[in-house]
């Protein structure tokens, strides 16, 4: 039994400009348009959030902590 599976490209874009983003997934779904395919998308991915825990005072507020978030 030979079952049909279609075929599938995923293309993961990252960028600092949220405008070059949007324009280059535009033209990846313009491109693949033409060519008679299905696109679906796009799919925005979760973002990194990294966080930093830093004393205020070292050596004597121990439970005083500043948290900062890049």
């Amino acid at each position: 039994m030979d079952l049909y599976k279609p075929e599938k490209l995923r293309i993961g874009l990252k960028a600092y400009n949220a405008n070059v983003l949007d324009e280059s997934c535009s033209k990846i779904i313009d491109v693949v348009n033409e060519t008679g395919k299905q696109a679906v998308g796009p799919i925005p991915l979760p973002t990194k959030r990294r966080i930093y825990c830093v004393l205020r005072s070292p050596h004597v507020n121990k439970d005083s902590r500043e948290h900062f978030e890049i």
